[in-house]
């Protein structure tokens, strides 16, 4: 199941939000194994972030999947994700940082795998 977060400094409206989930659950499947019915969403948005010592626009997305995915898959998902995020919320995309997480047990269904 993926899990991610993003939080911004940018005040998101209700249209931004839900073009976010749907078009992240569409590219999701950039990741081998991964569909949008695991995927989990959380957002926070109009938090105090500081960017480059100045309060601009920035995102930090923050990505948690279950097993390693390789670097190409990544690297792909990360640039259209990116290339989103601006179309949606007209957010720079220097101004927008993505992290990767890899576990190798996850928790879900009331059991660990």
């Amino acid at each position: 199941m993926p899990f991610i977060s993003f939080t911004t400094n940018h005040k998101l409206t209700l249209r931004q939000e839900n073009e976010i989930a749907k078009r992240t659950g569409e590219l999701i499947t950039i990741l081998p194994g991964k569909k949008e019915e695991n995927l989990m969403l959380h957002m926070e948005d109009n938090q105090i972030m500081y960017f480059r010592g100045e309060d601009i626009p920035c995102m930090m997305v923050a990505i948690k999947l279950y097993k390693s995915i390789d670097f190409d898959a990544k690297k792909k998902f990360t640039e259209e994700l990116i290339k989103m995020i601006k179309e949606t919320t007209n957010i720079e995309p220097n101004d927008i940082y993505v992290s990767f997480d890899e576990y190798q047990t996850w928790g879900k269904q009331g059991t660990l795998f």
